[in-house]
């Protein structure tokens, strides 16, 4: 039995010795939260806070969408910036997205304090029984979330302290062989295209995938513009839809690291992870691109190999 209470206090004990310290403005973790057994984000100003904090395997949220909401906060007119940096608490597959947003320069390594936890895997809500009352406290094959079934990295790869025993990495990222979009790599491109048409059918448009994602972060995002071009219409029809979630999907290409935050706050229930999953396949085979891995890699679309295939389009 893993003692939750045991990690709790030790990222109680360092969130309060940075605050205490003022290495840090705040720290981001998570809280319990009041109805449910799900934890939720919470921001921790001061030092006598640090008890709200807890660790557990409802901690499924990726908190370094967070991270983009601070470094682009402009001061007010005469007033300092405060350049200290936030702590954050992260898990192994949220570690990775600290790296792909310092490779696309979003912030310098100095600006954040990373507490990073080893993990096994979290609970997927979804698959817990809504008539009973028990809620497991450790992770089983019953309700762990479905991208931890398929999760390579159970330690961070990044961080200013690790909490929990490190984790044997019994498998690598290159031995992924996506066995879980078979279904997917089975079709034939008119059965794929008639799949994605009827997933996309369902999309209400509510932008919940996007505002999720700590990988969407532009200041405004192309589906919001109006001027000089209205790319996409507000309507909920298919043809809007689709075109919606294939630019999205083509915008994280190369550098999704599969967190599952799209996929879990979607409303609809649509398989977003399966679409990413297809274009990490595709994105390592043609290009040896792996996200997450290094922060001295190159984008994939911003580097340029001539050895990179081409494929014949008449």
């Amino acid at each position: 039995m893993t003692d939750w209470k045991a990690l709790e206090q030790q990222i109680r004990q360092q969130a309060k010795q940075w605050l205490e310290s003022g290495e840090v403005k705040y720290v981001i973790g998570y809280e319990q939260g009041e109805n449910s057994m799900n934890a939720r984000p919470v921001f921790i100003y001061a030092s006598e806070d640090v008890d709200k904090l807890t660790w557990n395997p409802y901690c499924v949220n990726n908190l370094t969408r967070f991270i983009i909401d601070e470094v682009k906060y402009k001061p007010k007119r005469g007033e300092e910036p405060d350049l200290r940096p936030i702590g954050i608490v992260v898990k192994p597959c949220d570690s990775k997205t600290l790296i792909e947003l310092m490779k696309e320069h979003q912030f310098p390594r100095e600006r954040v304090k990373v507490i990073g936890l080893t993990c096994t895997g979290v609970v997927d809500d979804k698959k817990l029984d809504p008539k009973s009352k028990e809620r497991p406290s450790e992770v089983n094959e019953a309700v762990i979330a479905d991208k931890c079934l398929v999760c390579t990295t159970h330690n961070p790869v990044v961080s200013d302290i690790v909490v929990g025993e490190a984790v044997e990495e019994t498998k690598q990222a290159e031995d992924d062989d996506f066995g879980d979009i078979k279904h997917l790599l089975d079709m034939s491109l008119d059965e794929r295209w008639e799949y994605w048409k009827e997933q996309s059918a369902k999309c209400v448009r509510c932008y919940a995938c996007r505002e999720a994602c700590p990988l969407c972060y532009c200041t405004e995002c192309i589906f919001d513009r109006v001027k000089p071009y209205n790319w996409n219409e507000k309507s909920v029809q298919l043809r809007e839809n689709l075109f919606y979630h294939i630019i999205r999907g083509l915008h994280l290409a190369g550098r999704c690291i599969d967190c599952g935050e799209c996929e879990r706050v979607c409303p609809m229930d649509i398989p977003l992870r399966e679409m990413n999953r297809f274009l990490m396949k595709r994105a390592k085979e043609r290009f040896g691109v792996q996200a997450g891995k290094d922060v001295e890699d190159e984008c994939m679309f911003g580097d340029f190999n001539e050895c990179d295939p081409q494929e014949e389009i008449w």
